[in-house]
């Protein structure tokens, strides 16, 4: 009977997961090279197809196609104080004064229409931020779109064309 409550539980939170990373997500464009759109503004990931990520913010849309993705990482999680909005006797709502909301930058470099390179950093929150990014990984299939500090350690199948030139500098003497 656990087995069945385990697995049954494991499989609610996989179809959380994914539904969560198929609604839209509410962002803040940090910085980048983005044209259109100006630095600290909101705006919304909206995952509606199979082959781009749409980031929203104001007038502007712009496509991410997952194919042209060539990087995607997390950064630090920050925790910034939340508005103090609620009258401080209203007890229940003492907790929110003394945590903050964490928040988590996500990084995605890729490539524009005319092969420019682009970047794009956006804060999400500190729940959504994983899920989006294991969707751009799960979308890019066997491409990686992360730097794996191991990569710099060991040979692996993602780096193996750049053991292959350290060898052959290293055997020549340079």
């Amino acid at each position: 009977m656990t087995r069945f409550t385990s697995l049954l539980g494991l499989g609610i939170l996989a179809c959380g997961a994914a539904l969560a990373a198929s609604q839209p997500q509410a962002t803040t464009y940090v910085g980048g090279n983005l044209t259109g759109v100006a630095p600290n503004s909101g705006g919304t990931l909206t995952f509606s197809d199979d082959k781009s990520i749409y980031f929203r913010a104001g007038q502007a849309t712009v496509p991410v196609p997952y194919e042209s993705i060539t990087k995607a990482e997390l950064g630090a999680v920050k925790t910034r104080p939340r508005k103090h909005e609620d009258p401080i006797y209203k007890v229940w709502t003492l907790q929110k004064r003394f945590t903050g909301i964490k928040t988590q930058n996500l990084t995605v470099e890729f490539k524009g229409d005319n092969g420019e390179d682009k970047t794009m950093t956006v804060e999400l929150s500190h729940s959504a931020a994983p899920v989006v990014l294991a969707t751009i990984h799960d979308h890019l299939g066997g491409k990686s779109a992360a730097n794996w500090w191991g990569d710099d350690y060991w040979k692996t199948a993602r780096n193996a064309d750049q053991w292959n030139k350290t060898v052959a500098t290293n055997s020549s003497g340079k």
